[in-house]
């Protein structure tokens, strides 16, 4: 049996989230100048491909959490927005960091293919 730590919060979250229904797919967050020099991190071999697409920052007592995601059509943006805040939210609390800053961003909606409803 292993000990969880809060290193492990981002992975908890990227997987909670990809479960929520509606959810199409995850990102990676940051800006372009960021995205690129993770990408050069990875190539280097500085970080792996399997580090989370979630970002969670702490600093004092309050934590922020950014994700990037694609939603289905079918699920209604907004909708799915709200149970993805709500799944994060309620892991953060489990964690015991109250109050936190989550920002969501969808990047995607993905149409339903032809003839499917």
């Amino acid at each position: 049996m292993t000990t969880t730590t809060r290193h492990d919060i981002p992975g908890e979250i990227e997987h909670a989230v990809r479960a929520v229904p509606g959810v199409a797919a995850l990102y990676r967050t940051g800006s372009l100048a960021s995205r690129i020099v993770d990408a050069g991190a990875r190539l280097l071999g500085v970080r792996g491909d399997d580090e989370p697409l979630v970002r969670v920052e702490e600093t004092g007592d309050s934590v922020r959490v950014d994700a990037a995601i694609g939603v289905r059509a079918s699920g209604g943006a907004g909708e799915v927005v709200r149970d993805v805040h709500d799944v994060v939210r309620a892991i953060l609390e489990g964690w015991g960091l109250a109050d936190p800053a989550i920002r969501l961003t969808v990047v995607h909606v993905e149409a339903e293919p032809q003839g499917a409803e």
